[in-house]
């Protein structure tokens, strides 16, 4: 895993190894962290929102993803 802010991995690496659509993973992580919160769990031990700027120079919305994020997706 690369180092981003602790041990983390962007959402864009992890839809590629999961071999999904970018988009459709942001709609799963937001799900996720809807049914985190719902548990009373702290959806930031597994996902935390951030931004890069894509191709065409615009703001994008990601994830930085945990290894448990990883293992939440994989299992998911």
């Amino acid at each position: 895993m690369k180092e981003l802010a602790g041990n983390v991995i962007t959402s864009m690496e992890v839809a590629q190894m999961v071999d999904k659509k970018h988009y459709d993973l942001l709609k799963d992580i937001r799900r996720y962290c809807e049914q985190l919160v719902e548990g009373k769990i702290p959806f930031n031990d597994f996902f935390t929102e951030s931004t890069y700027i894509s191709e065409n120079n615009r703001t994008v919305p990601c994830y930085l993803v945990t290894k448990k994020g990883c293992e939440f997706i994989a299992t998911s």
